[in-house]
């Protein structure tokens, strides 16, 4: 696909000419970049014509450019008329109305457009109203697509040619006559006050750039054709005056040798057309006629023309706007499956990772599994051979603490029972039970500082047994060890 610039291309052909104004967007005036045209003699019916113009837009690389394109008014009807509304769409369909009234064609053979020149005081509208064959329009087309070009839209050059000499706002007379001697017909506008009054153009295979000494039968018809637009403006205009000044433009002709000559027929001021200075604020050079309805089509093309005539078809726009909707889907769905493919391509590698990962950790575990066994049992030999070298929590090291407890009179132990990390029970005799509680507290309190062996100390049981002729209190008091109680907690959970 080519990659388009930001450059204008506004391109004009025919079976003798074909011409390519190339402008770059700007906010003021018409910036030109090139001007290039070719002569020749080519027909559309033996498809020299086609070769030409697809030769002539490689060349140029015309297919790079936002292409415009302007149709002559000799090939179409055009007419200025004054309708009673200022609403657009009561006014397009009031022109659609009256197609059939200027053209014997049906409305749906026919490519119509309007453009509001100005409003009457009184709620009416003067509006240019053009009326073209759909074969004329499809057959331009076609020869622009065979050369790989697509149109962006098709313009008037009767609003072209308005469009530059209101555009340039040049002082002088008021009302006057512009005449555009273009390849294949000439046509002449008038305008009064800035606005669009008038418009004829007839078609013609005079070759407008002939000297004045080889062109008396160019000259002649020239002057012809101009007395008649003049005189046909005259009978029109509401107050039966003619214009002022005759001023000429070709997009390819030299006009300044045709103005003597036509000034002396007419009997007006006559003089190339002088809008283009004012117009043309870049690139002037370039151009090497006087190309004014390209420049107005230039202005068009940026939405800058006073008038604006559009002739591409509803159909071909609807179907560019089918088909861009359907490379949008395109691009849309290709976008998505994008995202998709990279969505599922992050999972399966991150997948890929994990498993890879997995892989390795269990090689790891494998590899030192081995010797972690070896390490547990070890450690558990050691456990062992602690708890049997561990002297802390013996029954001498408990039974000499116990003892460094007791009172030295009024009680002792008759008999004492140790078992290995669970607890031990101690009996004896004591002569009051004051002295029972008061170890038990005892034992208690040394637990909870020093030994915690003693902590839970409890008594069991007290009995009073009469022993050579003396009350004697027996007694029992257990030291259950921290350790023992968890063992058994967690064997009661068990269960």
């Amino acid at each position: 696909m080519t990659r388009k610039t930001n450059h204008i291309s506004i391109v004009q052909f025919d079976e003798h000419l074909i011409s390519r104004l190339r402008v770059r967007k700007s906010s003021k005036g018409v910036d030109v970049i090139g001007f290039d045209q070719e002569r020749g003699e080519w027909s559309a019916e033996d498809g020299t014509l086609e070769a030409a113009l697809k030769e002539f837009a490689e060349k140029h690389l015309l297919a790079e450019d936002l292409v415009y394109t302007v149709l002559p008014r000799h090939d179409m009807t055009a007419r200025i008329l004054t309708l009673p509304s200022q609403d657009p769409e009561e006014l397009e369909g009031m022109v659609r109305l009256s197609a059939e009234e200027y053209v014997p064609f049906p409305a749906e053979e026919l490519v119509v457009d309007q453009c509001v020149l100005r409003k009457t005081p009184d709620g009416q509208s003067k509006v240019l109203a053009v009326f073209t064959h759909r074969d004329v329009v499809d057959t331009h087309i076609a020869l622009l697509k065979s050369a790989k070009l697509d149109p962006v839209q098709v313009y008037l050059s009767t609003a072209c040619l308005a469009s530059a000499a209101i555009s340039a706002k040049r002082e002088g007379p008021r009302r006057y006559a512009l005449v555009n001697l273009a390849s294949g017909g000439l046509e002449a506008i008038v305008l009064e006050g800035g606005c669009l009054e008038y418009g004829r153009a007839i078609a013609s295979v005079q070759d407008w750039g002939l000297a004045d000494e080889a062109a008396t039968e160019v000259m002649e018809e020239l002057s012809v054709e101009v007395r008649a637009s003049l005189s046909a403006y005259r009978r029109e205009s509401e107050d039966g005056e003619g214009v002022e000044a005759v001023y000429l433009c070709s997009d390819w002709a030299d006009v300044a040798h045709h103005c003597g000559t036509l000034e002396h027929e007419v009997g007006f001021e006559c003089s190339p057309a002088p809008f283009m200075k004012a117009l043309v604020l870049h690139g002037a050079e370039h151009l090497t006629a006087l190309p004014l309805a390209a420049l107005g089509a230039a202005l068009a093309a940026q939405d800058r023309a006073a008038v604006t005539i559009r002739l591409l078809p509803e159909s071909v726009i609807e179907q560019r706007e089918h088909a861009k909707s359907k490379a949008n889907a395109i691009r849309f769905g290709g976008l998505a499956a994008a995202i998709l493919c990279a969505v599922v391509g992050v999972y399966v590698q991150a997948v890929h990772q994990r498993r890879s990962y997995i892989r390795e950790l269990e090689a790891r575990i494998a590899e030192v599994e081995p010797r972690a066994e070896g390490i547990i049992s070890k450690q558990r030999q050691l456990g062992i051979l602690q708890k049997q070298v561990d002297r802390s929590g013996s029954v001498i090291e408990l039974l000499a603490a116990l003892c460094n407890l007791y009172p030295e009179s009024e009680i002792n132990i008759t008999r004492l029972q140790f078992a290995h990390g669970e607890g031990m029970d101690v009996w004896g005799r004591a002569m009051k039970l004051q002295d029972v509680e008061t170890l038990a507290r005892t034992l208690i309190e040394t637990g909870k500082s020093t030994i915690p062996q003693f902590a839970r100390a409890q008594q069991v049981y007290e009995l009073r047994v009469r022993e050579r002729n003396l009350d004697v209190l027996h007694y029992n008091i257990t030291l259950p060890f921290p350790e023992a109680e968890e063992s058994e907690s967690e064997g009661a959970d068990l269960e």
